[in-house]
């Protein structure tokens, strides 16, 4: 149907959508999709083909004839180069558009749900689109015979030096620059995944409560680091330092962190408050990167559950407890439901310091925890999910069909797999009454999204 289109051919065309990873996709006049990286929508470019397959094609942008609307400037220098903000050629306000068509389209193409079947409400975007991340982690190299600091280059493991990332916290840079000098003058041998030799693989931060930082060195010892504590001095000097940990991390893989944690000074944790709610992190535990948003996005699963005070809300794939605690003062009790321990270990625990006695947590899987739940007469009036990007499984699905909750509230991370589970729930009953979206991550093709589904 294409055969006219091929590689090396030279065209001009309208970019009019955005791959997930930033891509725009724009159209010959046969109608053949090409995806070209560094193109927004709105813009017309003209482009080198690459490479051709049955249904689609890529192609090298060589030249924007007319620009986007949206088209900008990066502040960051290495923008192009690094593989962390996908999008930030592009201004915040078309960031914002492109993301809730992403969410809205995936709705209607592969969730089957019409935009004139529910009620939108649109984007929430973020106050400060810059310096939002409350985490980072560098990886540590060789450049020049000096050690370098930064991010992947896109689709390799080459170390592209940052200086200053504009979407982490002021705070952590300063941090991370320290630590990197730290490393230079004590010339302490940084990782080579190649050979599996040397000591510090990352450079890792958290920031906390205020400006409280936990500052993290994963290496590939289990000796404890040398000069550990004229690190902590420097760093003291310069920003709020809390915590200073060694992350023990001797596996071949790509996986940053490992299990084990050495406390070099300070404190073993640190504190973060969302939402007048106190809770405990730890290197190893999972929290969202952008507090202000992730407000933003639980008030909003909070709003969809309407809660009245006599509801049982079951919350699967709860982690450490966040929806769960930031839920409970407006119903009758929570249960909080997840697999990992150490999870729901911290989710206990944050409940205690909060004086929060109306959740109780579970671990294990979801479909034998409840099961012995509802044996002992348990049931939910709502449910409430935020899984990991893969979705639920179908397992969990039929799950939510049997505990059969008048209103379930989907959190998702990736929107292309909530639709696919909103059209197996439709078969269970379940229609989409509400859906909104969260940008959580500016700058990058990643979007949050919540959407309300009630029992038919």
């Amino acid at each position: 149907m294409f055969d006219i289109v091929s590689v090396n051919d030279k065209l001009r065309i309208e970019i009019c959508d955005m791959t997930v990873d930033g891509a725009g996709i724009g159209k010959t006049a046969e109608g053949y999709p090409l995806f070209v990286k560094g193109a927004i929508t709105g813009d017309t470019a003209d482009v080198l083909v690459t490479k051709t397959n049955k249904t689609y094609g890529f192609a090298k942008l060589m030249n924007i004839y007319s620009p986007s609307p949206y088209r900008t400037e990066p502040v960051c220098p290495i923008a192009k180069r690094c593989g962390g903000c996908s999008i930030m050629h592009m201004n915040y306000e078309g960031q914002l558009k492109t993301k809730s068509n992403l969410v809205v389209n995936n709705l209607a193409k592969i969730g089957g749900c019409a935009p004139d079947s529910y009620t939108y409400d649109g984007i929430i975007g973020a106050d400060e689109p810059y310096n939002y991340r409350n985490k980072a982690q560098f990886p540590v190299g060789y450049k020049n015979g000096g050690v370098i600091c930064g991010f992947y280059e896109q689709a390799s493991h080459t170390i592209v030096p940052v200086k200053g990332c504009a979407i982490q916290s002021e705070d952590i840079n300063k941090a991370v620059d320290i630590v990197t000098e730290f490393i230079n003058e004590y010339k302490i041998p940084v990782y080579n995944e190649k050979k599996h030799s040397g000591i510090i693989r990352h450079i890792y931060v958290r920031q906390g409560k205020g400006d409280e930082l936990m500052v993290v060195l994963v290496t590939n010892s289990t000796k404890p680091l040398r000069y550990s504590d004229i690190l902590a001095q420097k760093l003291c000097a310069q920003v709020n330092l809390k915590s200073l940990i060694q992350n023990i991390n001797t596996a071949k893989s790509n996986v940053v962190l490992g299990y084990d944690n050495i406390v070099l000074w300070g404190d073993s944790e640190i504190t973060a408050d969302i939402g007048g709610i106190k809770f405990i992190i730890s290197p190893n535990s999972f929290f969202q990167v952008n507090y202000a948003q992730m407000c933003k996005l639980y008030a909003k699963a909070k709003e969809y559950a309407s809660l009245t005070g006599e509801e049982t809300v079951f919350d699967l794939y709860c982690g450490v407890g966040s929806i769960s605690l930031f839920v409970a003062d407006k119903a009758k009790k929570v249960v909080g439901v997840e697999i990992v321990e150490p999870a729901i270990a911290n989710a206990k625990r944050n409940a205690d310091i909060n004086g929060i006695d109306n959740a109780e947590f579970h671990c294990g899987d979801c479909g034998e925890v409840v099961d012995k739940l509802v044996d002992k007469g348990y049931r939910a009036d709502v449910v409430i999910v935020d899984p990991p990007r893969k979705g639920c499984d179908e397992k969990t699905l039929s799950l939510i069909n049997q505990i059969s909750p008048k209103t379930l509230v989907y959190v998702s991370c990736n929107s292309s797999t909530l639709a696919r589970d909103i059209a197996i729930l439709k078969d269970y009953g379940f229609k989409l009454h509400k859906a909104c979206a969260v940008d959580m991550f500016p700058h990058t093709m990643h979007v949050e999204s919540v959407v309300l589904l009630c029992r038919e």
